[in-house]
């Protein structure tokens, strides 16, 4: 894809108390995934307007925002699996070289939010594992298998239920059978579009907790794409905070989501409840509603939305700029008190 404008790429100090397992002090400083003003386009309208952000290796960056926001279009972008009637351009580098289809599904994988969508009905989950490995691997059918069953171990499922056809297994389980077949083939990148939707709260968390622990046991860096603060909050090194296209805020996980700069992100952490919160208590929400995707304002698409909302938030688009450690596009940004 052709070169866009890029927005500055925000500093990557090492977090105090990360709960990643990765150790901030040894991650080297170049980007893994570097993406530059990527935008994406539907006859002639953009609906993913300029986003730029780094993905070092071993690390997790969430991207989340209201639904509509452009987070799976991102995504798909990076893939190549935007629909026919879209078209993309920007930069995407892959340790500083542009992807390449070769690069999707080798270098680059998917748990896509729905594992029955990317595993086919009619044969067993091992055998559709067994398979990936041959095509990428070459291995002998007999290794194969092996290696297929040895993979499934590592997500928690055994020998006999490695031969169930996906029906066959709960949704938990199929996550974690996508989980593995996304990973056996050791992606420096895997690309996760809300991968816990459909299941319980309970094995939400232990999926993305498996998630996390297998990209860390094959080395890969993880794109974690999440509506829910909550999951960015426990999951994620750094957070994308996209609004009607574009990143409202982007940096560090601690400074995001504990010291807001953006009033999008401000309003939306104001809307969740916390340990704190007595029960019954209304909790604020936005007011009004997103943009339609692909609609242009001449100025800021949150301002109608917005309690700090001035002239010039109406006339004049923000620029993406450096504040504290991070990237804020909103003219008049602060820091929220602790």
């Amino acid at each position: 894809m052709p070169a866009d404008s890029r927005s500055p790429a925000p500093s990557h100090p090492p977090r105090a108390q990360t709960r990643h397992p990765v150790d901030r002090e040894t991650l080297p400083s170049e980007a893994l995934l570097s993406v530059s003003g990527l935008r994406v386009r539907f006859g002639g309208v953009d609906v993913v307007r300029g986003v730029s952000f780094d993905v070092r290796t071993g690390e997790v960056l969430a991207l989340t925002g209201e639904s509509g926001a452009g987070k799976s279009l991102t995504a798909r972008a990076l893939l190549g699996m935007l629909p026919r009637e879209a078209t993309a351009d920007g930069t995407v580098l892959l340790h500083g070289t542009p992807v390449t289809p070769a690069d999707r599904g080798r270098r680059i994988a998917i748990v896509p939010q729905d594992a029955l969508s990317a595993l086919s009905p009619v044969h067993p989950v091992g055998d559709q594992i067994a398979l990936a490995l041959r095509s990428v691997q070459g291995l002998t059918r007999k290794d194969a298998r092996s290696r297929a069953q040895q993979a499934l171990a590592e997500v928690g499922i055994t020998a006999a239920a490695s031969r169930a056809h996906p029906h066959e297994l709960s949704g938990g389980m199929r996550q974690r059978a996508v989980i593995a077949l996304a990973t056996v083939n050791t992606p420096d990148l895997l690309i996760a579009d809300e991968p816990t939707t459909s299941l319980d709260p309970t094995t939400q968390d232990a999926v993305l907790t498996l998630l996390r622990e297998r990209c860390t046991a094959t080395g890969a860096s993880l794109l974690l794409v999440t509506h829910a603060l909550d999951t960015a909050r426990s999951h994620a090194d750094h957070v994308a905070v996209m609004y009607a296209g574009t990143i409202a805020e982007y940096g560090p996980t601690d400074h995001v989501l504990n010291r807001p700069l953006s009033p999008y992100t401000t309003a939306l952490l104001a809307s969740l409840p916390t340990a704190d919160t007595p029960p019954r208590t209304r909790l604020p929400t936005l007011p009004g509603k997103p943009p339609t995707p692909g609609e242009t304002t001449a100025g800021c698409a949150f301002a109608p939305r917005c309690p700090r909302a001035t002239d010039l938030c109406r006339t004049q688009h923000p620029e993406p700029r450096a504040l504290d450690q991070r990237i804020v596009t909103c003219h008049h940004a602060a820091l929220e008190p602790r």
